[in-house]
């Protein structure tokens, strides 16, 4: 719901764009003079302001060149029956919106709100996806072969389709965000922004008024009324990531948030209607932190209504092949390749910082190795850990890279009852493949079926 302030000095005027803004949805303050204004600009955070030009007291042009002081992302339709030439071009300089003729059509001042608030939004999620694209390491894509995954990515799928707040748990580096932008893609405000925050980068003054917004001279340093990303991502998702690292007295705003769906920035005596569904996730417990006391039992049930556990890698290794392939064609643009030796001693590693490790060391590896293959001399540079493994690799107790395919089309050939289709829709291949990995490695289908 966006906020309106009307200044004019016509009462008739002003209560006739009140009931005609109510009615459209709209939550409307009014102000018969420049000064109070200005009063209630330092005080609310608003999207757009509608002013008449000529005021008994001040003037639509010069609480204009205040506005953009105070509030520069509020947006300014001024409306009057003295319109000329140069106060016009004034206006649109000093960065108004329109500028309206009195008597004007309703269904005219309709359409320039309707656009005004549209660019405001637009301009507002272009900014910030802008920033995110630009941070964005690897193309976020989902990529898993393991039967838990499998599972969680088809909760998730399922999740997406209500509002319901979103629960996201698992260690980190486990692909928590990910999952998060998934259901959010698969939603139906997939058309809306998709904001992303992490609660324990900031105290908490900060984290307040980094998501709910401030008003100009609520403390040192807020020259300016500032949205907070609450309101950049209206109509969208906000992803909550590390919201166990927040205090008792954010949780209980935040909760009103989630309840209410209404937010107060800092400084402001008002609250804020805002669209927004809630993804929140956390590294820790939250039910153990709930009993030490450390998170708040109402808010936890409030996020907590569909709870989605991503395990670590080190429980998921099928996962690492087709990962580790995935990060080293994008690290090297398709240039390397790695081998199967070097390949088992990335499945034996344990990850304790799973998928983000594994990231991590394949773009390194793809960096430092001199060849076109990586082999397992290339992961002698990984640290202590990975040399054990290297030595370990020789050993012929190590399966071959082939052994464990064999092994797994064995599984999923056993999961499905033997119907090759349909292990092959699991495994993401052809039929095709099936029956040649069949005939190459053997594989019983009555043992299988037996």
């Amino acid at each position: 719901m966006a906020n309106i302030l009307v200044l004019d000095d016509e009462k008739g005027m002003r209560e006739f764009l009140e009931i005609m803004l109510t009615n459209e949805g709209y939550s409307v303050s009014l102000a018969a003079t420049e000064e109070k204004a200005v009063e209630l600009v330092k005080k609310n955070l608003y999207d757009l302001v509608i002013s008449d030009l000529r005021l008994k007291e001040g003037s639509g042009i010069d609480f204009l060149k205040k506005l953009k002081d105070i509030s520069p992302s509020t947006y300014f339709i001024i409306i009057t029956a003295y319109a000329t030439l140069d106060t016009a071009i004034e206006a649109i300089k000093l960065g108004a919106f329109d500028y309206i003729l009195k008597p004007f059509k309703i269904d005219m001042l309709r359409k320039q709100i309707s656009s005004a608030l549209e660019r405001k939004s637009l301009i507002e999620e272009n900014l910030y996806l802008r920033d995110r694209i630009n941070k964005q390491k690897v193309p976020r894509d989902i990529i898993f072969n393991d039967e838990k995954i499998e599972s969680i990515y088809n909760t998730a799928i399922k999740a997406a389709q209500s509002e319901s707040t979103i629960l996201l748990t698992g260690e980190s580096g486990t692909g928590k965000e990910m999952f998060a932008r998934l259901i959010h893609n698969k939603s139906f405000r997939s058309d809306g922004p998709f904001v992303v925050f992490n609660c324990g980068a900031l105290s908490e003054n900060l984290l307040e008024s980094e998501l709910f917004g401030h008003i100009a001279g609520s403390f040192t340093g807020a020259n300016k009324n500032k949205d907070g990303l609450f309101v950049v991502a209206e109509g969208g998702s906000i992803f909550l990531d590390e919201i166990a690292e927040t205090t008792n007295n954010f949780q209980v705003k935040l909760l009103r948030a989630i309840q209410e769906k209404e937010i107060k920035p800092v400084g402001s005596n008002s609250f804020k209607k805002v669209d927004v569904r809630i993804i929140a996730a956390s590294n820790k417990n939250l039910e153990k932190q709930v009993e030490k006391g450390n998170f708040r039992k109402d808010l936890y049930y409030r996020l907590n209504v569909i709870p989605i556990h991503i395990p670590p890698l080190r429980e998921r290794k099928n996962d690492i092949p087709r990962l580790a392939k995935h990060f080293l064609d994008y690290y090297s643009n398709g240039q390397k390749k790695i081998v199967d030796e070097a390949m088992q001693i990335l499945i034996q590693h344990d990850y304790p910082g799973n998928v983000r490790e594994l990231e991590n060391i394949m773009e390194r590896v793809s960096v430092l190795s001199r060849g076109k293959e990586i082999t397992p001399e290339d992961l002698k540079f990984m640290g202590s850990d990975f040399d054990m493994e290297v030595q370990k690799s020789t050993s012929s107790e190590i399966k071959t890279l082939k052994e464990i395919e064999k092994e797994h089309i064995k599984k999923v050939l056993k999961l499905c009852n033997g119907n090759k289709s349909k292990t092959a829709r699991k495994l993401e291949v052809s039929r095709r493949f099936i029956y040649k990995k069949i005939n190459e490695y053997n594989i019983n289908l009555e043992d299988i079926n037996g």
